[in-house]
């Protein structure tokens, strides 16, 4: 496999050295192309030593010079572009054509054949600004693919997305991208009974398990079908995303969409039961006296109703939240709802269940139990992924 291993100027890119070792370790010929600005961060002679490859940083170095056209031959040579870190202004420069460096000259230079990896990493205001979603959003219909960034430190001393993920992921992720061609179908977080036009029941899912789900299956190249109750999280890049209230709402939409999947995951927390009558505008305290009941039907059962339609090389991964016996529950559900697998987790315990940045997991299958420590919810997505690619013969 032949990279093209772009380095933009970001405080990230002291990890460049170590994403093109991982590369080469993993089997990988690799020639560096930096912007002006990332030679302030890495020299470009420690990429040479380590590529073993003359280092591009300008664009009419004569030294490069092929004909006047050097930019052209390196991307012919590629088999793989990838850009790592991939700043602000270079995402800008790729979705709008410019190419106004070595390393914008190169990638438009591309064959629209050879895959483009981005691996962006700035400050979390800066990622979630919407002209950087819209620039993402622009290289997506383009045909890049998208490693988004982690939560974690920053640099600048803010806590939240924006941190590059470490070398050795994103080598793995550049040269095996799994899950391309697969359609993913996700849903995630809670539902929403309505009891009147203000109040409903609903639970303390908050999307984060599901939402990181569904962003590692985006950046391993999988087409993702999210289908999301009401959450106050950002939707991940590169996701096609439903959004949906109640579990009426959200099984219409995965019977809908079912058919197309090759994989499903149903980790959201859909309500049980939903009042049978709702009221029409807002109910009076004064109206309702001191003893006031709710009359409940049941729901449908998504994961039942998946289970019993799925087809057999569809794979199906059901969530079970359990307090009590919770390994028995968990097999129990994995059998009665024909899941391939199920992830177990504990409510009311540290580092999981609803609400937090971390999981504990555990994995049920039908001869398997294979116990997590507590891991943030995005390490517990990676870990999942590289289960079912194991499972699946896709790694």
């Amino acid at each position: 496999m032949k990279v093209l291993f772009g380095i933009c100027g970001s405080i990230s890119a002291y990890k460049a050295p170590w994403i093109a070792r991982e590369l080469i370790r993993l089997g990988a010929e690799v020639r560096v192309i930096m912007t002006p600005d990332a030679t302030r961060f890495v020299t470009p002679l420690v990429m040479q030593n380590i590529s073993k490859h003359a280092v591009v940083t300008e664009a009419f170095a004569p030294e490069h010079q092929e004909n006047g056209s050097w930019h052209v031959h390196w991307a012919r040579w590629a088999d793989l572009a990838l850009v790592a870190p991939c700043s602000a202004t270079t995402l800008a420069k790729m979705a709008s054509g410019q190419a106004d460096n070595a390393l914008t000259l190169a990638l438009l230079s591309l064959p629209r054949s050879t895959p483009l990896r981005l691996a962006p990493a700035m400050d979390p205001d800066m990622w979630l600004h919407p002209s950087v979603q819209r620039n993402l959003q622009q290289l997506e219909q383009d045909g890049a693919l998208i490693l988004p960034p982690q939560e974690g430190e920053l640099a600048s001393g803010l806590v939240g997305p924006g941190r590059l993920a470490e070398p050795l992921h994103i080598a793995e992720w550049a040269l095996r991208p799994s899950l391309k061609g697969k359609t993913v179908l996700i849903t995630a977080g809670p539902t929403r009974e309505p009891i009147d036009g203000v109040r409903f029941i609903s639970n303390h899912s908050s999307g984060k398990m599901g939402y990181a789900i569904a962003a590692e299956a985006s950046s391993r190249g999988a087409r993702v079908l999210l289908i999301s109750g009401p959450v106050s999280i950002a939707a991940p890049s590169g996701v096609e995303i439903l959004r949906v209230e109640t579990a009426r709402e959200m099984f219409a939409a995965c019977q809908q969409h079912f058919s197309q999947a090759d994989i499903l995951i149903k980790s959201a927390a859909v309500a049980d039961f939903t009042p049978a009558r709702v009221a029409t505008g807002k109910l009076k305290k004064d109206q309702l006296g001191q003893d006031w009941s709710i009359q409940l039907e049941k729901t449908n059962d998504i994961l039942q109703w998946l289970g019993q339609n799925k087809r057999a090389e569809q794979y199906l991964v059901g969530f079970a939240l359990e307090i009590q016996d919770a390994e028995q529950n968990a097999r129990a559900k994995l059998q009665r709802k024909n899941c391939d697998l199920v992830v177990l987790n504990q409510a009311n315990q540290p580092d999981s269940g609803f609400g937090g940045d971390n999981n504990t997991i555990t994995l049920i299958g039908p001869e398997l139990k294979q116990a997590w420590p507590p891991l943030s919810k995005q390490a517990c997505a990676r870990r999942l992924w590289d289960f079912i690619e194991g499972s699946l013969g896709l790694s």
